[in-house]
């Protein structure tokens, strides 16, 4: 016993000690290695900033907070320093921030399926949007509202590091304002011409926007008011009803005008039948009503289909493979004068129907349709209008084309970055010839909990959605250590004169072992880093991309 007690008190703290030591020699190594890191990544962001795509939508002063906020002027190198020490935080864990309080379903999701970091963070009451925290090391991706967090945190310092993904681009509204979107989709389809892309189907399939006349464009607004005077309009109101609905950059359905004859007629007097143009600044596009839609049980039907940009360096884009599909409130008829026949955005219609119901129950379940974008094909073949496989044939290669067109005629402004990504709703009409055309684009889309099915279908796209954020963020982190191996095994201290290996290293890709799963529903529609014709996953032909 005694001598027990003595090897007791010899070997006890013996062991304390040489597991002590033990721990210091680990603790010692990992800051080694995370030395070695923080100096690469120092150099990588010099030649990031170096090889930065500057342009109108990132402007310089983006790289400065423009509040004192409390974050760490080399927090950027510290966190990608930290993920490669410790890979496991990307590889097996999920960290992302949602700004939205915990009712929000975006971020009950959050907090249940991933590990949600500052999820009691919120906006500072002394300044819209001011965050005064600096964001934890493990954040891989940034899923917010905010769209202008840069004003709080210098960018390639205290946020947009290397193996993060912040879901908003600078410059995003050249595609989400209606407006901008016009005035680029009538750019690119002028370019054609320009390029002497002669083939009219090139043309053709990129023509996604019903024709549309500007109001605040001179030349546009005088074309438009001419039309009135035509017989051929005339005939066309009286036998097809409303042949033009106005717009402003209001979104959710707000600022939308079907001119009826009443509605025209104050149009007409607002301005002068067309001798104020040039004289009214204030942005309001015509475009051409679509009075054949495809109707269901009487009532004219749009469908949302969700798409995200992945990465903005390259352009890399996904669709996902589940529609929502919404009705209007009244049955359609080309000479109905309520708003809710043609109007099928239920911010516009809801007032429209009497009940009980609150505004989320009656989103839901007076106007959604309870299947997706199958149930269609499976109506059409009913109808003797299609075939089976109509939908993977026909219907979503003209959806997937019209987002490809419709990106490519608008990221001449994003800001370039392989972390800059946005997620977008996209709402289509299908018309009685089953062509597709595209009403109108929301950033920051609703994603509602009004039925139990709505949110299992909710919980999916997003579950899919980070599955899709971290696949690129393991690709990039995978190709980041195999560079890093070499580095330490060729002894290199400086890595400034290896910039085209660094920047080719930090444009997205996605690595053949990080593929999605075959549960994803996300369908990859664009990549620019794929050559020629792969990049747009073959739907836009060679002589359409001179």
């Amino acid at each position: 016993m005694v001598i027990a007690l003595i090897i007791k008190g010899i070997l006890a703290p013996l062991i304390i000690l040489l597991l002590y030591s033990n721990s210091k020699a680990l603790q010692n190594q990992e800051q080694q290695i995370r030395n070695f890191w923080e100096n690469i990544f120092g150099e990588v962001y010099q030649i990031r900033k170096q090889t930065f795509v500057k342009n109108s939508a990132f402007k310089p002063e983006y790289n400065q907070s423009r509040y004192n906020v409390a974050e760490s002027p080399v927090y950027c190198k510290k966190s990608d320093s930290y993920k490669m020490v410790h890979p496991d935080i990307v590889l097996q864990d999920y960290y992302v921030w949602r700004d939205y309080p915990p009712t929000n379903l975006p971020k009950k999701i959050t907090l249940d399926k991933t590990f949600a970091v500052l999820d009691k963070v919120s906006p500072s009451k002394t300044a819209s949007y001011k965050y005064e925290y600096q964001l934890p090391l493990q954040l891989g991706f940034i899923y917010t509202t905010v769209s202008s967090l840069y004003n709080n945190y210098v960018w390639g310092k205290g946020l947009g590091c290397v193996l993060q993904k912040y879901s908003h681009i600078p410059g995003k509204s050249s595609v989400a304002m209606k407006n901008q979107l016009i005035d680029n989709f009538m750019k690119y389809i002028r370019d054609f011409e320009k390029k002497n892309i002669t083939n009219p189907e090139c043309k053709r399939n990129a023509s996604f926007i019903p024709e549309t006349y500007r109001l605040n464009d001179e030349d546009d607004c005088k074309a438009f008011f001419e039309t009135f005077k035509t017989d051929d309009y005339q005939k066309k109101f009286k036998k097809y009803g409303p042949q033009y609905i106005l717009k402003t950059n209001q979104h959710r359905g707000e600022g939308i005008t079907v001119l009826f004859e009443n509605e025209t007629k104050d149009i007409l007097e607002e301005y002068n039948y067309g001798q104020e143009c040039g004289n009214i600044s204030k942005q309001v596009i015509a475009q051409r009503y679509i009075s054949n839609p495809f109707l269901y049980k009487g009532h004219k039907i749009e469908f949302r289909i969700y798409y995200t940009i992945i990465s903005t360096k390259p352009v890399i884009a996904y669709s996902y493979s589940r529609a929502l599909i919404k009705r209007c409130a009244k049955p359609f008829s080309v000479h109905s004068t309520e708003k809710g026949a043609h109007v099928c955005n239920t911010a516009i219609v809801k007032n429209l129907v009497k009940t009980d119901k609150d505004d989320e129950e009656i989103e839901d379940e007076e106007f959604f349709i309870d299947w997706y974008l199958e149930g269609l094909e499976d109506l059409l073949i009913k109808q003797g209008r299609a075939k089976k496989g109509w939908l993977q044939s026909y219907l979503y290669p003209k959806i997937h084309r019209s987002l490809i067109h419709m990106t490519k005629a608008t990221y001449h402004s994003f800001a370039r970055d392989s972390t800059f990504g946005e997620f977008f709703a996209v709402d289509f009409l299908l018309d009685d010839n089953l062509d597709v055309w595209v009403l109108e684009v929301n950033y920051n889309p609703q994603i509602l909990s009004v039925t139990p099915d709505r949110i299992k279908r909710n919980y999916k796209m997003l579950e899919d959605h980070f599955e899709l954020q971290y696949a690129y963020i393991k690709s990039k982190l995978y190709r980041l250590s195999q560079f890093g191996k070499t580095l330490m095994k060729n002894n290199a201290k400086s890595i400034l004169n290896q910039s085209k290996q660094v920047e080719e290293l930090l444009r997205d890709k996605l690595e053949s072992q990080f593929e999605l799963s075959k549960e994803n529903l996300y369908v990859k529609i664009m990549d620019e880093g794929q050559p020629g014709t792969q990049a747009y996953t073959n739907l836009i032909s060679k002589e359409c991309l001179k």
